[in-house]
C-alpha cells in the first residue's frame, strides 16, 4: 500500500465572514468590509452537488446615496443576533448610520436584505451573476443561459438561469419605492429603494420564473418585519441557555445553529432533506457527505434543535447511504465519491440507533442495516476477533489495519443493533451480534493494550502479529473511549493512555504551547479542533479542554479543523458545519446533560 496523505493547505490569515440561510438557501459569505453577499447556493440532488451563484467579486453589493451622490462607508460593526442572524451597522460619511440585516424566511425560498437609516437616503443593491457552478469539493463552472425579464404580475425583474441540467430563477422586489434600471440587453441589475426610515430588498428563488415570482409575492404579503421576527423568535426558543458562562453559551449556540443550517439542506427540486459535511465553500471539501461527520457529529446536534427532524433525517440518511457503507466520502445521493473503507464510518450507522424511535424500524430499515453489517463482516479478522480498516478517521491510510477507536465505536454500535434485533424477535441474529461484541472487547484488551514505559496503555493500532503504532488521530480520539462507555474514567489503562499522549513522550504534543491539544499526521503543526471536542468529552481532560477552547477562537467562534497552538486562530478547515455540530454537542453533553444526570 502507498501511504499517500492529502493535507489541506494552511490558511495564512483567516478573514471573518457573516452567513445566513435556511435549509433551501445558503448565504455562506457576507463580506464584513462592505456588506456584500459574495454568493448563494441551493442543493441539487439530481446534480449530486450544490448549485452556486457567484459574483465577481460579489453577487449582491449595497451602495448608499444622498441627493444623487454616493456616500462612503467609514466602518461597519458586525454582530449575530440570537447567535445566528447577521447584523451590519454601517457608519457612513456625514454621520449617517444604517443598520443592515440579511436573513431568509425560516422555511420559504426567500432572502431579504433590510435597512434602517438615520436619515433619508437611497440604497442600491447591485446584482452581478458572473458564474453558475456545481459545488462539491471544488467549485466547477458550468455553461448556462441567463435571461432577465419583467414578471407579468408585479412587473418585478426576474433572472432565469438555464442549462441542460439546471433550472433556477431569482425574482427581485422591495417593500416600497422599489425601482430597477432598464433591463434591456443587460446581465446585471441595479436594484434601488429609498429609505426614509425602514425598507428592504426581497430576493426569491425557485425552480422557474413563475415559481420565483410567486414566492416573491408571498414574501411581500408576509412582510420583512414579520419574517425577521418569526426567525428570531424561533432561534430564541431553540437557544440552549448556559448562564454560568456566557462565553461558552455563545460558542455552543453559534456552532449549534451553523450546523443546523449548513450540514443539512432541502433539495430545491424534490423537497427531500439531505445531509452534507458543509454547504459553505469556505470548507475545502464542501458539498459532499461523510458518514462519520453526519452520524457521529452533525445529527446529534440536530437532535438538540429539532428531535422530530432528527428522527426523519437519521432514518432517511441510513437508507440513502447504506448502499455504500464505510466508503471514505459519498455524493449527497449515497453513491461513492471517494473510495476507501473506513470502519468508524460504517460503524457509525449503529451508533445512530440508540436514539431512534421503535416505529421507524420497518423491514426496509432493518434490511439496510443488515447490509451495513454484512459489509463490516468482510473486514473480520478471526485471529483477533477484531475488524480491519483501510483508512483512519482522518481519512488517511492506516499503517496497521486493526484500530482501537474504530473497534470501540463498532463495539458500542453493535450493542444498539443487538437490542433492535431482540425487539424484532430476531433472537439468533441478536445472539450472534452479542458474541461479536464480546470478541471485540476481548480482542482490544489482548491485542491493543501494551506496556509502554512501565505502564499499560491503549495502542492506536496493530496488525495482530506484534507490530503496533502509538498514535492518536483527532477525528477518532482515544479520549472518547469513556464517552463510548468502553471504559470508565477511573480505568487505569485509560488514565495511562491519556497521560502518555498528553506528554513530551508524544511528538504531536506541544508542551510549551499556549493550547496543548494534539496535532496529527494530517496537520502536523497545528492542534485539532476535532481533537479538542474529544478532550471536552474526556472526563480526565474536560475542565482543561474548556479552558483551551476559550483561548482558541478558531473560525471567529466556530470550530475549525485545526488552529494555531498559540494564537488559537484557524489554520485549516473553516466553514466546517458538521464539525461545528460536534463542538456544540460536546459542550451540551458536558455542560448541561452531565450536569442534569
Amino acid at each position: 500500500m502507498n501511504k499517500i496523505i492529502t493535507r489541506p493547505e494552511e490558511i495564512v490569515k483567516n478573514e471573518q465572514v457573516l452567513y445566513a440561510g435556511n435549509h433551501y438557501l445558503g448565504v455562506p459569505i457576507i463580506d464584513c468590509q462592505n456588506g456584500a453577499i459574495q454568493n448563494i447556493n441551493v442543493v441539487s440532488l439530481s446534480n449530486k452537488a450544490l448549485i452556486e451563484l457567484k459574483g465577481e467579486p460579489n453577487l449582491f453589493t449595497p451602495h448608499f446615496y444622498q441627493e444623487g451622490k454616493e456616500i462612503g462607508i467609514e466602518r461597519i460593526d458586525i454582530s449575530k443576533e440570537q447567535y445566528y442572524l447577521p447584523r451590519l451597522d454601517f457608519f457612513l460619511k456625514g454621520g449617517i448610520r444604517v443598520t443592515g440585516r440579511i436573513f431568509t424566511d425560516l422555511k420559504e425560498k426567500g432572502l431579504i436584505y433590510s435597512f434602517e437609516s438615520s436619515e433619508e437616503i437611497e440604497i442600491s443593491l447591485f446584482f452581478d451573476l458572473k458564474d453558475v457552478c456545481l459545488l462539491r469539493f471544488n467549485s466547477h463552472q458550468i455553461d448556462t443561459k441567463k435571461i432577465i425579464k419583467r414578471d407579468k404580475w408585479l412587473g418585478n425583474p426576474v433572472v432565469n438561469i438555464l442549462s441542460s441540467g439546471i433550472s433556477l430563477a431569482l425574482a427581485f422586489g422591495g417593500d416600497k419605492d422599489f425601482e430597477v434600471d432598464d433591463l434591456k440587453e443587460k446581465e446585471t441589475l441595479n436594484l434601488k429603494i429609498s429609505c426614509q426610515n425602514k425598507n428592504c430588498f426581497y430576493i426569491a428563488a425557485n425552480y422557474d420564473p413563475d415559481g420565483a415570482s410567486a414566492a416573491l409575492i408571498h414574501l411581500r404579503r408576509k412582510g420583512y418585519s414579520g419574517i425577521y421576527h418569526e426567525f428570531l423568535d424561533w432561534l430564541k426558543k431553540k437557544t440552549i441557555p448556559y448562564p454560568k458562562d456566557p462565553a461558552l453559551e455563545t460558542r455552543l449556540n453559534e456552532n449549534l445553529f451553523f450546523n443546523y443550517f449548513y450540514s443539512i439542506a432541502k433539495d430545491m427540486e424534490s423537497d427531500k432533506y439531505l445531509a452534507l459535511t458543509s454547504r459553505s465553500p469556505r470548507y475545502y471539501v464542501s458539498g459532499a457527505f461523510w458518514e462519520r461527520d453526519g452520524f457521529l457529529w452533525s445529527l446529534p446536534a440536530i437532535k438538540l434543535v429539532c428531535p422530530k427532524l432528527y428522527q426523519h433525517l437519521a432514518r432517511e440518511m441510513i437508507l440513502i447511504h447504506s448502499k455504500n457503507p464505510g466508503d471514505h466520502a459519498h455524493y449527497i445521493d449515497g453513491t461513492v465519491l471517494y473510495p476507501g473503507f473506513e470502519l468508524d464510518e460504517a460503524a457509525s450507522y449503529f451508533i445512530l440507533l440508540d436514539n431512534l424511535e421503535d416505529h421507524l424500524f420497518d423491514e426496509r430499515l432493518i434490511r439496510a442495516l443488515e447490509e451495513v453489517f454484512e459489509r463490516i463482516e468482510r473486514e473480520y479478522d478471526p485471529q483477533t476477533g477484531l475488524y480491519k480498516t483501510f483508512l483512519l478517521p482522518s481519512d488517511d491510510p492506516a499503517e496497521y489495519p486493526l484500530v482501537t477507536i474504530d473497534n470501540v465505536i463498532l463495539w458500542r454500535g453493535l450493542q444498539n443493533w443487538r437490542d433492535v434485533l431482540l425487539k424484532k424477535g430476531k433472537v439468533k441474529k441478536a445472539q450472534l451480534i452479542h458474541q461479536k461484541i464480546e470478541n471485540i472487547h476481548k480482542g482490544i484488551h489482548k491485542y491493543l493494550v501494551k506496556e509502554i514505559g512501565g505502564k499499560k496503555i491503549f495502542l492506536w493500532s496493530t496488525d495482530g502479529k506484534g507490530n503496533f503504532r502509538l498514535y492518536n488521530d483527532p477525528p477518532g480520539s482515544l479520549g472518547t473511549l469513556c464517552f463510548y462507555r468502553f471504559v470508565d474514567k477511573d480505568d487505569p489503562i485509560f488514565k495511562n493512555t491519556i497521560d502518555y499522549y498528553y506528554s513530551s513522550c508524544y511528538p504531536y504534543y506541544f508542551k510549551n504551547a499556549r493550547i496543548n491539544e494534539l496535532a496529527c499526521d494530517h496537520h502536523p503543526h497545528t492542534p485539532s479542533g476535532l481533537g479538542l471536542c474529544g478532550s471536552i468529552l474526556n472526563p480526565l481532560l474536560s475542565s482543561l479542554a474548556l479552558e483551551w477552547l476559550k483561548k482558541a477562537n478558531m473560525d471567529f467562534g466556530l470550530l475549525a479543523e485545526s488552529f494555531d497552538k498559540d494564537s488559537g486562530e484557524a489554520k485549516t478547515g473553516v466553514g466546517f458545519a458538521s464539525g461545528c455540530g460536534y463542538l456544540a454537542y460536546s459542550l451540551y453533553y458536558v455542560l448541561i446533560k452531565e450536569g442534569r444526570e
